[in-house]
């Protein structure tokens, strides 16, 4: 039986929209975005989120405090049918949170406080979810773990790299290691150089400008139906779990996939257009 397993960071995230720019001793205006403060967050959330809308079995590996930001993000894996067994609780910790301040223009600064970060250690229960998982995604998550995580993969497992431009996660040697092992990596047009030589299948999310394949020395470009959506935190996090989730459904090609995967990310900010929380 297939099933996802997404490692990485959790978040909740709690989402500003600026009404005039932030500067260093200035107060600038802002508005609490609906049903986002906090808001489930952390790219394991989106892509399982994305991957469980196709009835795919997944197991997002993170880890949280024992606060009640913890039972919040455990409540809304819960509501999208996902298993939170693989999702640990650390006593005494509290948990990740972002505050996302959305300027004017459309760009986005995120202020991450990681919590618990340095004090993760894979569980268990977190070994069985990453050794039993028909398909891998490492996310941005502990840089410690993920020689551990790419140690436990099963040698039969489809293995997902979610590139993130972070690079206290996602040092040289880590980002070569996943290059090298990766059958699928996604990544933003900025994200694409942190990559390097690979054998894998490259997906690059490029916004309004749609998606490009690299596929060996084929090179594939998909239109998107461009949105006007100030909040696409967790886009391109989505595009992945969709592409994935077809993979699992029986997708043969990248294209096919991907079409998948754009139309996974288009439900998302057609959401947000209407005000709906992910």
């Amino acid at each position: 039986m297939s099933n996802l397993c997404v490692t990485g960071y959790a978040s909740l995230d709690y989402v500003l929209d600026l009404a005039t720019p932030g500067a260093p001793d200035q107060t600038a205006h802002a508005r609490k975005v609906p049903d986002a403060w906090p808001r489930a967050g952390g790219c394991p959330t989106y892509i399982s989120m994305a991957a469980a809308q196709f009835d795919q079995i997944v197991n997002p590996v993170m880890w949280v405090g024992d606060d009640p930001l913890a039972a919040q993000l455990l409540d809304r894996l819960t509501d999208h049918d996902i298993n939170t067994e693989a999702v640990a609780r650390v006593a005494g910790a509290v948990s990740p949170t972002a505050v996302l301040l959305y300027q004017p223009d459309g760009s986005c600064a995120c202020i991450y406080d990681p919590g618990l970060a340095g004090q993760e250690s894979l569980t268990s229960a977190q070994k069985n979810a990453i050794t039993s998982a028909s398909h891998l995604c490492i996310s941005v998550g502990p840089p410690h773990l993920i020689a551990d995580i790419i140690a436990l993969r099963a040698p039969t497992a489809r293995l997902y790299w979610a590139v993130k431009n972070d690079p206290a996660c996602f040092t040289p040697d880590i980002c070569t290691q996943l290059a090298q092992d990766a059958d699928v990596i996604f990544c933003s047009t900025a994200e694409r150089a942190m990559i390097g030589l690979t054998k894998a299948v490259v997906v690059q999310t490029r916004g309004a400008k749609g998606v490009r394949i690299e596929d060996g020395e084929s090179i594939t470009n998909l239109p998107v139906v461009a949105l006007e959506v100030h909040d696409a935190t967790g886009a391109g996090d989505s595009f992945a779990g969709g592409y994935i989730a077809a993979e699992m459904s029986g997708a043969t090609t990248p294209k096919e996939a991907a079409q998948v995967g754009i139309d996974t990310a288009f439900l998302l900010l057609k959401n947000r257009q209407k005000g709906r929380t992910a």
